[in-house]
Parts: C-alpha cells; sequence; structure tokens
C-alpha cells in the first residue's frame, strides 16, 4: 500500500477523480480510491456517509473546477448566456472520463441559490414567466448532457453508419451526406443544435406554457 496521504473531504475528492479518469465511472469504488490515498476504506466514511454521497461531492468538484460560467455577465442577452453557460457544462463534463454519466447521476437537483437568481432573473426580465426560465435551464442542461453522453459513450466515434446492403436508392447520397456531418465533428454538431434549441426557446416569450397548458386543460374539459 502507497504511503498515506492526507485525507480530509478535499484529498478524498481528488484521489476519487483520479481515480475515475483512470477506471472510469464503472471503475470507481471505494476500495480503490482507499488504495489510491493509501488508507483502509473504512477510513473514508469518517467523511462520507455512503458512496452516493462521495459521487455528489465529486460532482460538485467537476463542475466547480471547470464549469466557470454560471452566472450572467452585466448586460448580457438571454440567449448569449444560455449558449455560453451550456458550452461551459459541456466542457465540464468532457474534462474528466465519464463526467456526464457522473453529473446525469448526480441525484436531486439542488442548484446554488445565488446562481439561480441570477440566472431566472435574467430571463425573467428579458420576458419568461418564472416557471418557463426554469424549464428552459432544465431543457438546454438536458440536452447538454444528453450530447455530452453520447460523445463520451459512442462507439465508432459517433460515425454516422449508412448499411449498404442490400442496395437501396440513395443509400450511396445518405451515406455522404453522413460522412460530411462525421467529417464537421461532435463540436459542430453541439453547436448547430444548441444553437436551434436556444432559438425554439424564444418562442415562450409572450407565448407561456402555463397558458398552454391551462387551454390545454379547457380544451379537455368542455369536450
Amino acid at each position: 500500500m502507497p504511503h498515506p496521504r492526507r485525507t480530509d473531504r478535499r484529498a478524498i475528492v481528488s484521489a476519487a477523480i483520479e481515480v475515475l479518469n483512470d477506471r472510469g465511472l464503472d471503475g470507481l469504488s471505494l476500495h480503490v480510491i482507499a488504495g489510491r490515498l493509501g488508507i483502509q476504506q473504512p477510513a473514508l466514511y469518517h467523511h462520507f456517509g455512503n458512496k452516493a454521497e462521495l459521487m455528489t461531492a465529486v460532482a460538485d468538484e467537476v463542475l466547480d473546477r471547470w464549469h466557470t460560467d454560471r452566472t450572467p455577465a452585466a448586460g448580457e442577452r438571454w440567449h448569449d448566456f444560455l449558449v455560453r453557460n451550456a458550452r461551459s457544462l459541456r466542457h465540464a463534463m468532457l474534462s474528466v472520463r465519464d463526467g456526464a454519466r457522473l453529473i446525469a447521476s448526480g441525484g436531486p437537483r439542488t442548484p446554488s441559490i445565488d446562481n439561480a437568481i441570477a440566472q431566472i432573473g435574467l430571463l425573467e426580465r428579458s420576458g419568461f414567466t418564472g416557471p418557463d426560465a426554469i424549464l428552459a435551464f432544465i431543457a438546454v442542461s438536458r440536452y447538454t448532457i444528453g450530447a455530452a453522453l453520447e460523445q463520451q459513450t459512442a462507439r465508432d466515434g459517433g460515425a454516422i453508419i449508412v448499411p449498404t446492403e442490400p442496395a437501396h436508392a440513395g443509400a450511396a447520397h445518405v451515406a455522404e451526406i453522413g460522412a460530411k456531418v462525421t467529417a464537421l465533428g461532435p463540436d459542430h454538431e453541439f453547436e448547430v443544435g444548441l444553437s436551434a434549441l436556444v432559438h425554439g426557446l424564444g418562442g415562450l416569450i409572450g407565448n407561456p406554457t402555463s397558458e398552454t397548458a391551462r387551454g390545454k386543460a379547457d380544451a379537455s374539459t368542455s369536450r
């Protein structure tokens, strides 16, 4: 066993990130983390009640280190901030092995209250209702996590594979287009989807989802 290292919460989380990068999320066990620190596994429970608590701390640390664009700048437009925030979240997840899986499995959503106030306030001042502001951030974060998850887990580097046997009319054309999209790379693919999503969210201004839901409910009860 290696010489014991410092074993406060921060050191344990840092060791866990090292193991995550070496072994991936499936290999991130308390036994291996303890071995990396040169301590016995039960010593970890002095700082974390269980593995889930430690994984939440690891996810928080990944976001604290690499997700740096969490609050809007003075005078920033809502759509510019949503894009910048999503890029920052994606960068954080791609900075560690299996980062998207780690963040997606991080348990209940407990955003920083200061960040939440600033983010929601920006969208409300831009014409979103409060609920739609939250829904907008949920939509963008889910898209971003999903895109990062696919990038980190896709086989064949995320290439678009078009079957050529048996031959189909137009298959060669589709294969050619797929090859061009693959060549553009995951960054371009992410940006196209993000731009389309954020543009679509602008439709909520002046057309809140609460009114849409109420209209559907009224229509269903009048039948």
